[in-house]
């Protein structure tokens, strides 16, 4: 018999089969005790969830792509600005200001 140590090194572990287990294993005991309105009740919370959850990440992309193309067409509007050989050559460094010296 999987005690709940393998369960949970299971899941620990990386791999799916401990929590499919875990669930299962909740499952069955949920279903033995008459639980079984309970568990489509939690089914039916997941499913509810679940759509709302594509709703919302379905609209946020909309709006992303929306942000996207109206940034895409102000920049391409943008004129180019060529540089010209004053601005290009590097500026003169500035002299460091000599280090301070504790206790001093």
């Amino acid at each position: 018999m999987v005690g709940l140590d393998d369960v949970v090194e299971g899941v620990i572990g990386g791999t799916s089969w401990g929590l499919g287990l875990g669930i299962a294993a909740g499952a069955l005991l949920l279903a033995a005790r008459g639980g079984r309105p309970l568990m489509k009740g939690a089914v039916k919370g997941y499913l509810t969830l679940s759509e709302k959850v594509k709703e919302a990440t379905a609209e946020v992309a909309e709006e992303l792509q929306d942000v996207y193309a109206e940034a895409k067409a102000e920049y391409e509007a943008q004129p180019v600005v060529e540089a010209s050989p004053a601005s290009a050559r590097p500026r003169p460094r500035r002299p460091r200001p000599a280090p301070v010296e504790e206790g001093a």
